[in-house]
């Protein structure tokens, strides 16, 4: 008792200068904190960089010709059209799958979509974010062209062409009516993939492509691929004829990209929502404007300095800095509402002096 006294009689006397130090070190924490940076790759890492053998192991795997070969090499991914990019499955049981929601505006029969889309596949390929799956990979709609041309001029044309296609010489050409019994015909005698329709009608199309991403790129790289496929889809639906401009792009490799930036926005929203819950508990409990603000502002100070450690310290905000920083947040609200608590409510008409004093040796031994 004696000595939590004494703490407080120091800290009253240095009051001012002390909460002028404290204002400064939340602004400089702050600063510090806001440039926490999130994980180079989805590879969890227990230890800090600082510790010379692990980071030396770290590095050295990184610098793997296998390594380096498989990560320049990007992935597979996919632009599809006919289905919505939605979610039907229950989003806190992560072993609810969702259903596959078919887009009902998807109608490539028309002439002016068939020629649309034949040329989306060309130009396509033409931008640097998108290379051939494999050699020899021929867009759906392309295959369909030249299976039609050479159909349109062989002597004996196959039964599918000659029952479904009406003599058709080519997309861009071929009667609405006649494209979706022709080109679902040809799909199932050459097994294409691409295309999958259900009674005679075309319900989804998609191509194949390399992006030059991998899902353990950093997330600077993927987040800044997924921006440049995702402005130049934007730009081809606005310009894209009705029916087929709804298609949108997918990969795994977005997949770890989505949990990282959402851990990011996780932590942000959580530390808000610390901040506002506690400045209203406190308000309605002490009905004090100014224990509300101090509140508020040493739950800030105590997330911000944490954070400006963890930048310190070279850490980023992987998978257990954030299960850390929810329980951090708890922590710090716990803390200060216990001392507001106590600070508020100190039966009868005393002033701050004795209310604060109160508080520290009634709530100091079990919280400092």
């Amino acid at each position: 008792h004696r000595i939590l006294l004494s703490y407080y009689n120091l800290l009253h006397r240095a009051r001012w200068p002390l909460l002028l130090v404290c204002l400064g070190a939340l602004i400089a924490s702050a600063i510090s904190a806001a440039q926490l940076e999130l994980p180079n790759s989805s590879d969890v890492r227990v230890l800090s960089a600082s510790r010379v053998e692990y980071e030396r192991n770290y590095e050295w795997r990184q610098n793997l010709l296998s390594q380096v070969l498989d990560k320049n090499a990007g992935s597979e991914a996919v632009v599809i059209w006919g289905v919505e990019a939605a979610d039907t499955g229950d989003h806190n049981n992560p072993d609810s799958w969702s259903q596959l929601v078919l887009d009902e505006s998807f109608d490539p029969s028309s002439e002016e979509a068939q020629l649309w889309m034949l040329n989306f596949c060309d130009e396509f390929f033409k931008q640097d974010f998108a290379d051939l799956p494999e050699d020899g990979y021929v867009c759906p709609l392309e295959a369909f062209n030249t299976w039609l041309m050479e159909q349109s001029t062989a002597s004996t044309p196959t039964q599918e062409y000659v029952s479904n296609c009406n003599g058709a010489t080519g997309v861009g050409m071929m009667p609405a009516d006649d494209f979706n019994s022709c080109i679902s015909s040809w799909s199932f005698l050459t097994g294409e993939t691409g295309v999958l329709s259900r009674n005679g009608v075309v319900e989804i199309m998609y191509i194949r492509f390399q992006s030059r991403v991998r899902y353990d790129s950093s997330y600077d790289a993927l987040d800044k691929e997924w921006n440049i496929i995702e402005d130049y889809l934007d730009e081809q639906r606005r310009s894209g004829a009705a029916g087929v401009n709804n298609m949108f792009h997918s990969s795994h490799d977005f997949w770890w990209y989505d949990t990282n930036g959402s851990m990011l926005q996780t932590a942000i929203s959580a530390a808000g929502i610390a901040l506002a819950a506690a400045g209203v508990v406190v308000l309605f409990s002490s009905r004090s404007i100014v224990l509300t603000l101090f509140s508020v502002l040493t739950i800030g100070y105590v997330l911000s300095s944490t954070t400006a450690m963890l930048v310190a310290t070279g850490w980023t905000l992987g998978f257990l800095e954030s299960v850390c920083f929810a329980i951090l947040i708890g922590i710090s609200c716990d803390f200060v509402i216990h001392f507001g608590h106590a600070y508020a409510h100190m039966e009868g008409d005393v002033d701050r002096h004795d209310r604060t004093r109160f508080a520290l040796l009634s709530m100091g031994p079990s919280i400092l």
